[in-house]
């Protein structure tokens, strides 16, 4: 016999007869179980090679075969030009059209999430920070002082932060204006100036449709290294959307006019008026106060709760900023793409426009968006990070009053002609399953409810043989059961 068939051949004959083993055994076990009218304490004792030592390997044939006939009615429902996949840990479990490049719209910003944690490292900041060129003297700066933007795209004022439905953490104006004050600073004879150099000052992406842009129905602040309340001069006190704000020309002079605002407040005497530019290069520049931004993390949290637009483009520019180099976009949806490529994900076919969605011309697949929520190494972190059905951010209104409510945790998307959904349902089997669900072209005004009726029919998973009764199986002790077969094969 030739060698290379003898190894599989004994395997095989080991787990066939420990199988009918298997059998011998339950059959005893069942008959003595009827013949005794009490039952002594158990004790489990399976061979090595016994099948029964892996039970969900032999529930899931059953229990992704009813998953399949769970399926097959919602999903036929869908429209045309719809794509659909659900995995578990990795492995495909159903899927329609998973390579065929679609529009995400704000699903997009899966992508932008976990590439920022990777590129950026979940714990991370983005620090803001003044300086002076010559220190001050008896609390007095001769000279001007400097508002430099790291990033931060949660800067902000506390009524600004406080009109939002779900609270998050953000990074406060006033707490830097305190620093300033605690360092012992009392007068500027200068000015305030913002310096957002870190970043291209590129405010709206060319390729996005003119009504999101300023003049219609604005979807983003202006983009800014130096960005406070999200770059908007004036906004709803009551209403968050972003369409009903007024957005500012230079987003480093209103971040200067608002900390020189704050300063004031607190007694600090500004001679000059504000101004925005970029920190000479000169050496010997001082740095009286800094602060951190909430860390990576929390930043990608808040972006996919509210599906914050603004957060989503200024990490894209924050992965293409290099020491040298300013953070633009195009840079930083190149390292995006690298990004996700290293880690393992499937990107043929994937072609980013931006990090928010906003862009009709962004293409990614099914496939893309269920691999990247089962990400090795930070897909816990991001599934943690997104908004859950009934509960908060744009999840907060679906799934209500139904088995989905609480145990699912998507992203949502919608443009027109657009409408998806991708995420992760734990079901009550204590199962959980990564899914994506995208559709385009003329869709039918219940298609959400079509996306709900799909995500539902996953929570009967896993459908199949009770995994206790595919478990190692307690026999009877054998020093209280002298009629019990010799425990040596036992089931």
């Amino acid at each position: 016999m030739n060698r290379r068939f003898v190894l599989p051949l004994l395997l095989l004959t080991i787990t066939v007869l420990s199988a009918l083993q298997a059998q011998r055994t339950n059959r005893a076990a069942a008959a003595f179980e009827i013949a005794s009218p009490t039952r002594p304490p158990a004790s489990v004792h399976t061979p090595a090679l016994s099948v029964r030592r892996i039970p969900e390997f032999l529930q899931s044939p059953t229990a992704e075969r009813r998953l399949r006939e769970e399926l097959v009615a919602p999903v036929a429902a869908l429209p045309s030009g719809t794509c659909f996949t659900v995995a578990e840990h990795g492995r495909d479990l159903f899927s329609l059209e998973p390579s065929t490049p679609m529009v995400p719209a704000s699903t997009q910003k899966l992508l932008t999430a976990l590439a920022a944690l990777h590129v950026l490292d979940p714990d991370s900041v983005l620090t803001t920070t003044v300086v002076v060129e010559q220190p001050a003297v008896d609390g007095v700066v001769l000279g001007d002082l400097w508002l430099i933007g790291g990033g931060d795209p949660l800067l902000m004022t506390t009524p600004y932060a406080g009109r939002f439905d779900d609270p998050f953490a953000y990074s406060d104006l006033g707490d830097l204006a305190d620093a300033v004050v605690a360092s012992g600073i009392r007068e500027v004879h200068g000015s305030v100036v913002g310096d957002e150099s870190r970043y291209d000052a590129i405010r709206y992406l060319g390729t996005w449709p003119d009504r999101f842009k300023p003049g219609w129905s604005i979807q983003s602040g202006p983009l800014s290294a130096l960005s406070v309340d999200d770059g908007f001069i004036n906004w709803d006190a009551v209403n968050p959307a972003s369409s009903l704000s007024v957005p500012s020309d230079d987003p480093a002079i209103l971040a200067a006019r608002l900390f020189d605002d704050h300063l004031e407040s607190r007694g600090v005497v500004i001679r000059g008026r504000v101004d925005s530019g970029t920190v000479p290069g000169a050496p010997g520049w001082r740095t009286v106060a800094s602060l951190d931004s909430v860390p990576i993390r929390l930043l990608v949290e808040q972006m996919l709760v509210e599906s914050d637009n603004t957060t989503a483009e200024l990490l894209v520019k924050e992965m293409g900023h290099t020491p040298t180099d300013r953070g633009t976009t195009v840079r930083g949806l190149s390292v995006l793409l690298d990004a996700l490529e290293a880690a393992g994900h499937p990107v043929e076919g994937v072609v980013p426009h931006d990090g928010s969605g906003l862009d009709p011309d962004n293409r990614l697949t099914c496939g893309l968006l269920a691999s990247i929520l089962d990400d090795q190494t930070l897909g816990s972190v991001l599934v943690d990070a997104l908004p859950v059905a009934g509960d908060r951010g744009t999840m907060k209104k679906r799934f209500v009053g139904t088995a989905g409510e609480g145990r699912v945790r998507a992203k949502t998307g919608t443009l027109r002609g657009v409408t998806s959904l991708a995420g992760v349902v734990d079901t009550p089997g204590g199962r959980r399953l990564a899914f994506a669900l995208i559709s385009n072209g003329e869709l039918p005004y219940e298609i959400r409810d079509f996306h709900e009726e799909v995500v539902l029919s996953m929570l009967s998973y896993p459908s199949g043989p009770i995994v206790d009764l595919l478990s190692p199986r307690p026999l009877l002790n054998p020093s209280t059961a002298d009629s019990v077969a010799p425990e040596t094969s036992g089931g």
